[in-house]
């Protein structure tokens, strides 16, 4: 397995886990944004897209693009990022941070089923172990915090995952020919361009409300839990296989769960740490490589 796509999987990971606990403190810690959740998603996306769009362009050069290109990249930004950016954003305004992120580090188990639909990648019993484990303790976390959370909210999370995991296998299928710099850059800014129609119709034109501390917000989800994280994620999803790298994403809940305790005051129960523990046990199982104990040389 590449070292330097696990590395950088991990890291992206890392970022991402960051996310619901900055959208969260965007929406109780006094400002506004957070409480716009489509306008969230656009300037998300939009901010992300343009800053990596000269850096994409660059990596494109010399390669030909014509309409059909164009109009595939423009499909995956609506997927990924129109539909399900909206829907994500949305549910966290239903849900603690650390239950939002618990919900969507789901996403690996559908894309374990979408990849043998779309890449030549097979279920192995390894990772229906791995992915049993991960699920374990999931379970674990989902059974100390679930009283009280929206049902609404688990919903959306649960489209917005679904459709995360199509987008994680598309993604990996596209990157050969186009790379995952120019992808995240392009399909982020058709499809967060995509959103202002819903956000200007559902919630009107709220920025000039915005304060100082909204605007850093929407930074730091955009420069860093964005367009660093999707970068290093994708990267890392091209290197190793998708089903087997999407395991990754069960370390999200514990680290999102650690940092809602940190910033948010969420708890950090005894559930949450055995949780954590089968989670990684999990991931080690996805991501270890198995040694073999009489390698044939290769002439």
């Amino acid at each position: 397995m590449n070292r330097r796509g696990l590395i950088a999987l991990l890291a992206g990971i890392v970022l991402f886990s960051t996310i619901e606990v900055a959208s969260k403190l965007m929406q109780i810690g006094g400002g506004v944004a957070g409480h716009y959740p489509f306008w969230l998603a656009a300037l998300r996306f939009i901010i992300t897209g343009i800053v990596l769009f000269i850096p994409a362009l660059h990596r494109l050069r010399g390669n030909a693009f014509n309409r059909r290109d164009a109009a595939a990249l423009a499909a995956l930004g609506l997927l990924g990022v129109t539909l399900m950016s909206s829907l994500y954003h949305l549910s966290i305004t239903f849900l603690p941070a650390n239950i939002a992120a618990l919900v969507f580090s789901c996403n690996p188990v559908f894309v374990v089923l979408f990849a043998p639909l779309v890449l030549s990648e097979k279920i192995t019993l390894r990772k229906l172990v791995a992915g049993g484990l991960c699920l374990t303790g999931i379970a674990v976390l989902a059974r100390d915090r679930a009283d009280g959370v929206s049902l609404t909210g688990l919903l959306l999370m649960l489209a917005a995952i679904i459709i995360f995991a199509l987008y994680t296998v598309l993604f990996k299928k596209m990157t050969p020919r186009y790379g995952a710099l120019p992808i995240t850059a392009f399909a982020g800014l058709i499809g967060g361009f995509c959103i202002l129609p819903l956000a200007l119709g559902v919630e009107g034109f709220p920025l000039t409300t915005y304060g100082a501390a909204d605007w850093w917000g929407i930074a730091y989800l955009s420069l860093i839990g964005t367009a660093l994280g999707y970068f290093l994620f994708i990267y890392g999803i091209g290197h190793v296989e998708a089903g087997i790298g999407s395991m990754a994403f069960f370390l999200k809940p514990f680290l999102a769960a650690l940092f809602a305790w940190m910033v948010l005051g969420e708890a950090l129960t005894v559930p949450m740490l055995l949780g954590g523990a089968l989670i990684l046990v999990g991931m080690v199982a996805a991501l270890v490589p198995l040694r073999k104990s009489n390698p044939v040389p290769m002439d």
